[in-house]
This record gives structure tokens, C-alpha cells and sequence, in this order.
């Protein structure tokens, strides 16, 4: 079974390279393809759109199903990019300043609209004017999906208007260096009359590579991750300043995955050099991690961070972490211990009533999983 979705994934992405470098591929190769599973595995990547598109510039009909997962990706580009102008204008109209982040950015490198399906829509903000903002998303009918937090507001309205509003790009545990904390004087002015900032080129590399590195060590990351690599830095990659964003990169400690990375999106994508070893299992591990990762690759993380070695105790270290774990995730317990008892409360209250479904779903994974705890047992 893992060999077939190793194969199909591979189908997929070449696909994609296919429809992105304009460059068909061998008839009898796309013959093979079996578009049903093919589906399915896009459906798990948010590529669907994406490689409908690469399959009629290869000569292919996709059926309804194709047809419909494409119109409405493009659908909803559509309706994001209206919700956005309407939330933006109204920072600009009460002076506050914000910036667009992560895919909203990246669609637009792509060559066709809807290409780069979008889940939801990121903005950074002035986080004084949290409160304001708020109102305006309640007025326009959202319901706040996130709990209170001192990261993002996650605002969901139907059918399809998902928008994370950004505090700050990461929380003090996922930016252990504090590099990312006064990221506004790092931001550029689009225009003197505009409330609206960006990156400059190689400081969004940096905020994705640092993004990517989160996702991919954490449950993981999907295809659709090194496609962006790839068709931002073929875009930019020549005029980028590369000894600041070595330099800033090292800051980091994210050489090494940075470096992966685009290697492997550049050889896989350009096939001027052979896929090395790790950038084949960079792959592999992207195919079946999916657009937002998997529960085994959480439990892997979660296991090293826990210092589990076994099933028992994983299980027990998810009812009773380590001290490292708390200081790690509740930075404000290595000040205040004393604020661990009410958070273990907090813990299991949210385990037995709102998560109680990913609970069991978690435990038995545990239970049932064939491969050992972090690598051991």
C-alpha cells in the first residue's frame, strides 16, 4: 500500500512539473495513470486543481469529479481575494497596519489563477488593534474557530471564508530565538499612503523556510510545500541577496533544512542534477505526510519532545509531561510553576471534551501502530 502512494505521489508531482515548466509528458506514461487514486492523494495534498490542469495540458479529460475540485478552487480563490480586499480596506480606512502572509503571497507566482489552492487566508496586524478587528469579524458573520491566544484569531465563516489573523508569525516556544519577535522593522512600506507591509524577497524566504521547517518537524508538510519552493525561487532566486539569507538562515540554525530543500525542489523540478538520497526521502516523507501532516508523524514529534521510548510511556507523558516539556510549551511555568496545576486541569478537560475525538484517534494509533515509539522500544 505505501509503495502505490509512493508511486501515485510521484505521478502527481510530475505532473505538476509537467504543467509548470510546460514540458508534456511520454503518452505511454500518462496512459498508466489511474486517475480515481489520483484524486484522492491530490484531494490529501490541496493539488487537486493543480494537477486537473496538468492533466488536460497532457492530453487527458478528467471527469466531473476533477472538473468540479478545480472550479471550485478557483472559486474560492476568487471569494478569498473579494473577503480580503474588504478586510484589508478596512485596515487601511482605520489606519492599521498589517501584512499579507504565506499562500495568500505564493498564489500569485503560480501561472494560472487557482492554480495554488488556498486553505485559508493569513494577515498579519497591529495586535493593539485586536479588539477592533474582532468587531469588524464578527459584523461581517465569522465565528472565532480559535480559543483566545496570544498567536492568531482564527475566523471561519460559510461556505468556504477561513482567515487567521496573526498576532505574531510564531508563538515564543516555535521561535526559541526570538528572531522573528520585532519582525515589523524588518518590513517594507508598500507605499507611503498605504497601511499595508511586506517582506522584502529574502526575508520571506527566510519566514518560509522557518514556516516549512515548523510544519515539516512537526506533523509534517505535503508536496505542495516544495512546489512552492520551487516556483518562488524560480521567480527569485537570482535576485536575491544570498550571503544575508545564509547569514540569517544560520541565525536560525535551519541551514541544513533550507539547503534540503531547495536542492531537492530544484532537482526534482529542473532535473538538471540527480536526487540525492535525503532529497528522496524528503519526498517520500512529503507524500505521505499530506497538506497538514499526519497524526503518526505528530506522535513522533511529540514522543521526542516527551523523551517517550515506549508505548506506556508515551501514554503517560501525554497525561504527565516532563518539566522541559512545560517550559517548552508554557514558557510562563519555568517563572511561575506554580501555573502548571491549573494548565494539567486545563490539559485533560480539553482532552476529554473538546479534542476527546482526536483523543481516541491518538490512543489508538498508539495502540495499533506497527512502527516503535521515537525509533526505539
Amino acid at each position: 500500500m505505501k509503495d502505490e502512494i509512493n508511486m501515485i505521489g510521484l505521478q502527481m508531482l510530475r505532473l505538476c512539473r509537467s504543467v509548470l515548466l510546460e514540458r508534456k509528458l511520454k503518452p505511454d506514461y500518462v496512459d498508466r495513470i489511474d486517475t480515481d487514486k489520483l484524486f484522492q492523494l491530490c484531494e490529501y495534498h490541496c493539488l487537486t486543481a493543480l494537477v486537473c490542469t496538468a492533466l488536460e495540458y497532457n492530453g487527458i479529460t478528467p471527469d466531473k469529479k476533477w472538473a468540479d475540485a478545480k472550479a471550485k478552487a478557483i472559486r474560492k480563490n476568487m471569494l478569498l481575494d473579494a473577503e480580503r480586499a474588504q478586510i484589508t480596506g478596512f485596515l487601511e480606512k482605520n489606519h492599521i497596519w498589517y501584512m499579507p502572509l504565506k499562500g495568500s503571497v505564493l498564489k500569485d507566482y503560480y501561472p494560472n489563477v487557482g492554480m495554488r489552492q488556498m486553505s485559508d487566508n493569513d494577515i498579519l496586524f497591529d495586535e493593539t488593534k485586536r479588539d477592533s478587528v474582532s468587531a469588524l469579524m464578527k459584523e461581517r458573520g465569522y465565528y472565532l474557530k480559535s480559543g483566545k491566544n496570544d498567536h492568531c484569531d482564527e475566523w471561519v465563516k460559510e461556505p468556504v471564508y477561513n482567515f487567521e489573523m496573526h498576532l505574531n508569525l510564531f508563538t515564543p516556544r516555535q521561535d526559541e530565538t526570538g528572531y522573528f519577535t520585532d519582525v515589523k522593522d524588518r518590513l517594507v512600506r508598500v507605499s507611503p499612503d498605504r497601511c499595508e507591509y511586506r517582506f522584502t524577497d529574502e526575508d520571506f524566504y527566510i519566514y518560509m523556510t522557518a514556516h516549512a521547517y515548523k510544519h515539516y518537524h512537526g506533523a509534517g508538510s505535503g508536496l505542495r510545500t516544495l512546489i512552492d519552493y520551487y516556483v518562488f525561487l524560480d521567480k527569485k532566486e537570482a535576485s536575491m541577496n544570498w550571503k544575508y539569507i545564509s547569514e540569517e538562515i544560520s541565525k536560525l540554525e535551519l541551514s541544513e533544512f533550507e539547503q534540503q530543500i531547495r536542492t531537492t525542489a530544484f532537482s526534482f523540478f529542473t532535473q538538471k542534477s540527480e536526487l540525492t538520497a535525503e532529497g528522496k526521502k524528503m519526498i517520500q516523507f512529503m507524500i505521505n505526510s499530506g497538506t497538514y501532516g499526519s497524526l503518526d508523524n505528530w506522535i513522533d514529534a511529540q514522543a521526542e519532545c516527551l523523551k517517550a521510548n515506549n508505548r506506556m510511556q508515551y501514554l503517560f507523558r501525554r497525561l504527565f509531561p516532563t518539566m522541559d516539556w512545560w517550559h517548552q510549551y508554557h514558557p510562563e511555568t519555568e517563572k511561575s510553576p506554580v501555573l502548571i496545576v491549573p494548565l494539567f486541569f486545563y490539559r485533560i478537560g480539553r482532552m476529554v471534551f473538546i479534542g476527546r475525538k482526536r483523543t481516541i484517534k491518538e490512543i489508538n494509533v498508539i495502540l495499533h501502530r506497527k512502527k516503535k515509539i521515537y525509533g526505539k522500544e
